[in-house]
């Protein structure tokens, strides 16, 4: 069973984080009386249980639509022991086919459970979309996995062979981040967005790899598009409002996001991608202002309210209880649906980036094993200790990495259960000797 199932059914699952993806899997073929192995797609579902991003498996539902994968998630929990009345919130990535007001995963989910989820998609999708849209305006669709169809996109691909030229510095903010926690291409874009503030590259960072092309990701497209800013004597306006908008925009907040990857604070990093977006021409707000709309899920009040009460301001945290209290106290009857409420794209402060009279007020499902005494206590100043808020992320990385383990191993071998058995002995591994630097790190007998 062990090879089945990664986490025990005996644990605690308070949030489920899950993400798709369509693998080359290797399957047994039925041929008279011999099998033979064929190589199919088929669509994954992969599970981790937060907070502590440990995978629970990985599902094989019958076709991708939301209605078959929502049925498949729920009917794995209903059979094998997990507890999925028990699941507080639940993350994923922004797709219509998680996320849909009526027919998406969540909400199909919530109808299955009689009662609302924490919605928690991934910011670090939500941050790329903007930048998305926007290469999209200025520089044409895309035209592949890996190709643009304007004269920049098509510039990237060999951008760190061209020679660096002076360049006018852009202005940043980029937050403080610990580099030991940055990967690769996460590291470059940092050391380059340092190196555009500054007007000046070095000969190294130069000469270094921006990174894979691909459409899936979008922090390398950012990373080639500073890389070939500083390589042109004379760059073009869409190149200048691109880099200008990395700089300004998605490259802090995708630190910020990295930097405090709390739920708590999901909010806020929605409220800064506004705030630092005001300064931009108003062609570039035009495009990107309804992308941050459509995708501003953490604006919600359930998810707003979460990061009042754990604010640093005592005003604010008192409203945000006084809120949640009043909402607890009306006993709605059957299950809200999710909607964004509209943005207050000149708000100041996160609190006021919604209208709250407009906006439907709803307890967060997060904070639904805390009971109103405690809330009350609080509020009356009998209690000054912060709410027992269960520290869960506001991106899907974790997930991500196990997705591409799960895509190994259905290249590697046949069936779920040994796919869970080749990722189980993956993770184990990579927890024994998590880097090979040096001669004493390999283990001998």
């Amino acid at each position: 069973m062990a090879r089945d199932h990664l986490v025990d059914s005996t644990d605690a699952i308070q949030t489920l984080y899950f993400d798709g993806r369509k693998d080359k899997t290797i399957k047994l073929e039925k041929k008279g009386s011999r099998w033979y192995r064929n190589v199919v797609t088929e669509e994954h579902i992969t599970i981790l249980n937060e907070p502590g991003g440990k995978l629970i498996t990985h599902l094989a539902p019958k076709s991708s639509s939301a209605r078959d994968i929502a049925d498949c998630l729920y009917t794995y929990y209903d059979n094998n022991g997990h507890n999925i009345t028990n699941i507080l919130g639940i993350g994923c990535d922004g797709t219509a086919t998680n996320t849909g007001p009526a027919g998406g995963i969540i909400r199909l989910l919530e109808i299955k459970l009689g009662r609302p989820l924490q919605w928690l998609p991934c910011l670090l999708h939500a941050n790329e979309l903007p930048l998305r849209h926007l290469i999209k305006h200025l520089d044409g669709k895309t035209t592949g996995p890996q190709e643009f169809s304007g004269p920049i996109g098509s510039a990237l691909l060999n951008c760190e062979l061209q020679p660096v030229y002076n360049f006018i510095a852009i202005s940043s903010s980029i937050p403080d981040v610990s580099l030991s926690e940055l990967s690769t291409d996460q590291r470059y874009l940092h050391e380059m967005c340092l190196s555009v503030m500054t007007g000046c590259c070095s000969e190294e960072l130069a000469r270094r790899n921006p990174g894979k092309m691909a459409h899936s990701r979008w922090l390398t497209t950012a990373n080639r598009i500073l890389r070939l800013y500083i390589s042109q004597q004379n760059p073009t306006h869409s190149l200048q409002m691109l880099a200008t908008y990395i700089m300004q925009v998605y490259a802090p907040v995708w630190f910020a996001i990295k930097s405090k990857p709390s739920c708590v604070d999901g909010t806020k990093h929605i409220w800064l991608t506004v705030h630092l977006s005001r300064s931009l021409p108003t062609e570039v707000k035009n495009i990107i202002d309804p992308v941050i709309q459509r995708n501003a899920y953490f604006a919600h009040p359930e998810n707003l309210l979460i990061a009042m009460v754990t604010d640093d301001r005592d005003h604010i945290k008192q409203l945000g209880l006084r809120r949640i209290l009043k909402a607890r106290q009306e006993q709605k009857t059957g299950i809200r649906k999710f909607c964004i409420p509209r943005l207050n794209f000149d708000s100041t402060n996160y609190v006021d980036l919604i209208n709250w009279q407009e906006a439907e007020e709803t307890a967060p499902p997060l904070l639904a094993n805390i009971p109103m005494s405690e809330i009350t206590s609080r509020i009356h100043g009998q209690n000054n200790i912060m709410l027992p808020i269960i520290q869960v992320t506001c991106h899907t990385q974790a997930v991500e990495r196990h997705v591409k383990l799960v895509t190994e191993a259905s290249q590697s071998v046949c069936g779920e259960r040994a796919r869970n058995g080749f990722i189980k002995n993956r993770i184990l591994s990579r927890q024994q000797m998590t880097a090979f630097n040096q001669k004493t790190d390999y283990l001998f007998d």
